[in-house]
């Protein structure tokens, strides 16, 4: 009878051994992460199709609702992007368990995040049947016909976020986008349309991985754009230049 009590103590304490090392290993893993700057890239987001698999690229795919659009192009002129965030030299923070910053998320090296952000918002408008010809180009070049211009953009970037703070068991990282299109006659500055647009992305976690953040955001991204791209390519929306 003491063989066995001694036997199942001994079980019980390699049990909790075990527990600990885990824990260890994850509370290191978790540390690791927490410092530093995580570098990550923001794909084309009308053709991002996020992976469940950790580690494996992100794929890309056909998106239904993403139809390119043909036929005559109708001119625009993009007057200018404003980027409006709290903070413009990063896209995300890594903070403890009390909400102090450890680490910080942002673009690959080389990557102007407002550069890469206005190629995407360009490309939409190119894909739902519009020529968008930027204000620079357009006030130099006396080719271009001005009197075929039937709108000028304006766009606002409020929020481009991803951030996590770790839990008891498992880690969020959270992600929020919100930008704001608006467009106006070009002879008179009159509003004639605007709309926001937000996406939202999470993933979780036993420990906090660059690849997170990277699924997170490009989520979220994708999301926003996809919504304008819907908005734009809209019969309605196009009936208002096509008078």
């Amino acid at each position: 009878m003491k063989k066995l009590d001694f036997h199942h103590k001994k079980t019980e304490m390699v049990k909790k051994l075990r527990n600990l090392f885990i824990l260890m290993v994850i509370g290191v893993s978790l540390m690791a992460c927490a410092f530093g700057t995580d570098r990550v890239k923001l794909y084309d987001p009308l053709t991002y199709k996020p992976v469940p698999e950790e580690g494996v690229k992100a794929a890309y795919a056909d998106v239904q609702d993403i139809k390119p659009i043909t036929g005559e192009k109708i001119r625009m002129v993009i007057k200018g992007i404003r980027d409006n965030r709290p903070d413009i030299s990063i896209i995300g923070a890594k903070k403890n368990t009390y909400g102090m910053t450890t680490g910080k998320v942002d673009v690959e090296e080389g990557v102007v995040f407002l550069d890469l952000f206005t190629k995407n918002l360009i490309n939409c408008f190119e894909l739902a049947g519009y020529e968008v010809i930027p204000a620079k180009v357009f006030e130099a070049t006396s080719q271009i016909d001005k009197g075929n211009v039937k709108a000028s953009i304006n766009t606002e970037i409020r929020t481009f976020w991803v951030e996590f703070m770790p839990g008891v068991w498992t880690v969020d990282a959270a992600s929020n986008v919100i930008f704001e299109v608006r467009l106006f006659e070009p002879e008179t500055t009159r509003e004639i349309w605007s709309e926001i647009f937000r996406g939202q992305g999470k993933v979780s976690g036993m420990a906090v991985t660059r690849g997170m953040f990277e699924k997170s955001i490009n989520i979220a991204y994708a999301e926003a754009m996809r919504n304008f791209y819907k908005a734009i390519s809209d019969r309605k929306f196009r009936n208002m230049f096509e008078k």
